[in-house]
């Protein structure tokens, strides 16, 4: 797994930066419907996992972009040149782990490996923190229909992205899915934000 990282000696945000680094919480969240109709269709025909998917398409489309590669490493911005999904995955006993994967740009790829790590990973529970701070953080609500969504969080200077996919719904033809993304203000605007949306429709839309 790439976790290549410069350091940004001239971070073109600086003066944002320092100003959200005053606030006790400068994470901020944000809850979108995307539309996955297409997608469901193409992991349906293929018998791929719609969730692993679901999270795949979405780092594909924030790899796009800049601002999602930036995190915080001892007290410094630095550039990774990839980002990889963790996931929170099934546990036995009604419980959940979590699961971390390689992003791989040919999905087939991504979808074989990605089979294996999620069995062994749902073998048992292990939640500690292996320290990616290259990932982005996903978990999933499959029951619940959610209109806003906050994601636990530890120390300010967390900027690893986190999303939560909730309940799928159908409207006006359309398989919807409500996105509830937290990112730290520090590193994250809403240009960034609203880029993202749009990329990420374009990659439900286009998963072959």
């Amino acid at each position: 797994m790439n976790n290549n990282y410069r350091v940004v000696e001239r971070y073109y945000r600086q003066q944002h930066y320092e100003f959200w680094s005053r606030y006790r919480n400068p994470f901020y969240a944000s809850t979108f419907d995307l539309d996955m109709t297409r997608l469901k269709a193409f992991t349906e025909e293929r018998g791929y996992p719609l969730y692993v998917n679901l999270c795949y398409f979405m780092i594909r489309a924030m790899r796009e972009i800049e601002d999602f590669r930036y995190r915080l490493l001892d007290g410094r911005v630095v550039l990774y040149d990839e980002i990889h999904p963790g996931l929170a995955v099934p546990a036995p006993g009604g419980l959940f782990t979590f699961a971390y994967y390689e992003y791989h740009p040919d999905v087939a790829v991504f979808n074989d490996r990605a089979r294996e790590i999620s069995e062994e990973a749902s073998r048992g529970v292990e939640l500690e923190d292996p320290e990616h701070r290259n990932g982005v953080w996903f978990t999933a609500l499959p029951k619940v229909p959610f209109t806003s969504f906050t994601h636990a969080t530890n120390l300010p200077t967390d900027t690893e992205p986190q999303i939560a996919f909730g309940k799928y719904c159908e409207q006006d033809g359309k398989l919807l899915v409500p996105v509830g993304l937290q990112v730290n203000h520090v590193l994250v605007d809403g240009n960034a934000l609203g880029e993202l949306v749009e990329r990420a429709q374009r990659c439900y839309d286009e998963p072959g």
